[in-house]
């Protein structure tokens, strides 16, 4: 090494006088023509260039050879290496750090923990803020503006010059307006521009709409807050914090994804609290975050049911009128009420504001809401009062619940995968090698027993081919029956150890598609497993209970998955997406992005008109909201805009929260179906055998 340091430093001394000469001979042409130049001794390096080889030395070839390559290319090819060059590093040092944290110096290992440590607390700062949200709404609010005063001002022109016409003819009228022209933005009223910057509960309460009846709100997967009340040392700074939901989910998944993984998930053979590690004798304890900060935005400025919350207090709500109903969104039905007292809580909490306000309740309940809200009326008829129902609720509102399951939710417990992980690409590569692998995504969704609670509900009589047009999977290129897709899950005698737990539900819950399914004595009540299940099971004697359902439509949503045979359930899971089919693995049908039209309507349009589902006849309005794109200039956010039929997003559909607050302060919705779903309605009521009568 030394013998090499010293020849690159002979090297670089001859390229320093090469360099001088050729400056020189540069610098003055005619003296290099007149006469020879001599060429400086090395003696007479000045000890600045010594001093710029020895360094050159010490770098190394390779970074010596780096340098100088790009000190001889262009001033902008350098310029913009830099960024690349900035990026790259920081990159390796980053995959070092992570790869091989026990060889960092103590002293740097401490200074990267402060530096992560205030990286996180400004990214939280920056996203638990408005700033994003505030920001797209300021700039859409600032360019209604500039157009509504780039009418005015051209209008003006327009007139002072229309001897000018022919001369200034298609330009009088160039602005703003062509400048939004680009997003294809239509310039708005005057009009318009006051109307988009009023909320909807603050014009219905101008228009006289105000309280009436309470509220009670109960929501959807995954959209409750769920904090940290015990675990392991990874987690103790994170007490009373979100683990899921809020930057300090982002910020404890990038710092310790193992250690995030072990908490977010539960007991595979209980679906309880799982053991602190190392000594197994504590429990983990996660828990709901409570009231409406538990379910009213998710990170930042990305609202779940904060519109829909700010709607209800313009025209009057608060917490004595209207209140949250959160919960453990990973536990199964029953463990709702075997661990935490859900639904004695939910039963108590709705007599409170019902005794405070002298009214029945309505209820407004989201997604897997809608399904926990349904398995609730069984319980509280059969555990509490026949009547209970009939006595304490005015209404009750379904929004995009998919009372009959949704495919996605399959596929996650299958594989591991499911649609939006495939649409990541190439990032998906990331996530499994760095966070966590398909197999590791499958054992954790498959302690959450909430996610069986969501697959594909009746079987081939609801979810054949010859129904909805094509497989619910495809294995190896071969179209699987219903039954033998769930048979690739469980069957009978072969219940994988991780879903024993929930084998009543695999084997005969979801497979059940009518009442009349269930065996049973006319004195004994229908059996659990069952009450999850809308089209096995009873609604309750409620003859004055008015019951609606608002969903979403017109946005692609996964019908069918295409499955192959990989995997050894060990290293990966047996069966895994084939994502060299269709798109991403996917058939795709009509929805909301989450759930399948049909899912979300069939049993308030068809199936409820069954007296054996309905025995009171409880009458039940759908309404379907078609999605409407807009783009990121003309709604203001980055969200679906104030037309969406997306999943979540529909929660800030501006007719649907008039539709919801109309209910609420004891108006009423007309019904509007404009999907397809009708049809496939009509195909399920005639496969079932127990059309409407």
């Amino acid at each position: 090494q030394k013998h090499g340091i010293a020849n690159f430093k002979r090297f670089a001394l001859r390229k320093a006088m090469g360099q001088r000469r050729n400056a020189a001979r540069s610098s003055s042409p005619a003296q290099s023509l007149s006469r020879p130049t001599s060429p400086k001794l090395s003696s007479e390096i000045t000890s600045e260039e010594f001093l710029a080889a020895e360094r050159a030395a010490e770098r190394g070839w390779l970074s010596s050879f780096v340098v100088s390559t790009y000190l001889k290319r262009p001033l902008l090819s350098i310029s913009l290496s830099y960024p690349a060059i900035f990026a790259m590093g920081f990159g390796c040092s980053l995959c070092y750090g992570y790869c091989r944290p026990e060889k960092l110096p103590d002293p740097l290992r401490e200074t990267a923990r402060d530096a992560s440590a205030a990286f996180f607390k400004a990214f939280d700062e920056m996203l638990s803020s408005d700033t994003m949200e505030s920001l797209l709404n300021t700039t859409a609010q600032l360019k209604e503006v500039l157009d509504f005063q780039s009418l005015s001002v051209t209008g003006r022109f327009s007139n002072a010059t229309s001897g000018w016409s022919g001369m200034l003819q298609n330009r009088t009228s160039f602005g703003v307006r062509d400048l939004f022209s680009i997003w294809k933005v239509q310039v708005p009223g005057i009009s318009q521009v006051l109307g988009k910057k009023e909320r909807v509960g603050v014009r219905l309460s101008r228009n006289g709409m105000a309280v009436k009846f309470p509220v009670v709100m109960v929501p959807g997967f995954i959209t409750t807050g769920l904090e940290v009340w015990d675990g392991e040392e990874c987690m103790k700074s994170y007490f009373r914090q979100r683990i899921w939901g809020t930057t300090t989910m982002l910020q404890s998944l990038m710092r310790n994804p193992d250690c995030w993984v072990r908490h977010l998930g539960l007991n595979a053979t209980t679906g309880l609290d799982p053991l602190q590690q190392p000594h197994f004798n504590r429990s983990i304890r996660v828990r709901p975050a409570q009231g409406f900060e538990s379910s009213d935005f998710f990170l930042g400025g990305y609202w779940l049911w904060g519109l829909m919350i700010e709607a209800f207090a313009d025209i009057g709500y608060d917490l004595n009128s209207m209140q949250m109903a959160p919960y453990d969104w990973r536990l199964s039905f029953y463990n709702m009420e075997y661990r935490d007292r859900y639904f004695t809580k939910l039963r108590q909490q709705i007599e409170t504001l019902k005794d405070m306000n002298g009214r029945k309740v309505v209820v407004v309940a989201h997604s897997l809401g809608g399904n926990i809200w349904h398995y609730f009326m069984q319980w509280v008829t059969h555990k509490v009062h026949v009547n209970w129902i009939h006595d304490h609720i005015e209404s009750e509102v379904l929004v995009a619940s998919p009372l009959l399951g949704l495919p996605k939710a399959y596929y996650s417990l299958l594989t591991g995968d499911n649609r939006d992980f495939a649409n990541m690409g190439t990032f998906s590569a990331v996530i499994d090698h760095f966070y966590t692998s398909p197999m590791t995504r499958r054992s954790l969704w498959r302690t959450f027993s909430s996610l069986a609670m969501l697959m594909p509900q009746g079987g081939d009589k609801v979810w054949s081919e010859s129904i909805i047009g094509m497989p619910l999977v495809q294995l190896g290129g071969r179209n699987l029956s219903v039954e033998e897709a769930y048979d690739l899950l469980a069957r009978e005698g072969e219940v994988p150890a991780d879903l024993q737990r929930i084998a009543a539900w695999l084997l005969k819950g979801v497979r059940l598609s009518h009442p009349a399914d269930i065996e049973q004595q006319e004195s004994e009540e229908p059996p659990e497993y069952s009450w999850g299940n809308a089209l096995a099971s009873v609604l309750p004697f409620a003859p004055k209970l008015r019951m609606y359902a608002l969903n979403g439509f017109g946005t692609p949503t996964e019908l069918t998955g295409a499955v192959e045979s990989t995997g050894d359930d060990v290293e990966l899971p047996r069966y895994s997406i084939d994502k060299g089919r269709y798109e991403s693995g996917y058939l795709m049908g009509d929805g909301d992005y989450s759930c399948p039209v049909f899912s979300l309507g069939y049993m308030c349009h068809t199936g409820w008109q069954d007296e054996a589902r309905n025995p009171a006849r409880i009458p039940c309005t759908l309404k379907e909201y078609q999605d409407q794109k807009s783009t990121l200039m003309e709604k203001g956010t980055m969200r679906g805009g104030p037309a969406s039929g997306d999943h979540i997003d529909i929660l800030g559909n501006n007719e649907l929260l008039q539709d919801v607050l109309t209910i609420a302060s004891g108006g009423t919705v007309e019904g509007r179906v404009i999907s397809g779903m009708p049809k496939v309605a009509k195909l399920i009521a005639e496969a079932d055998g127990k059309g409407a009568r």
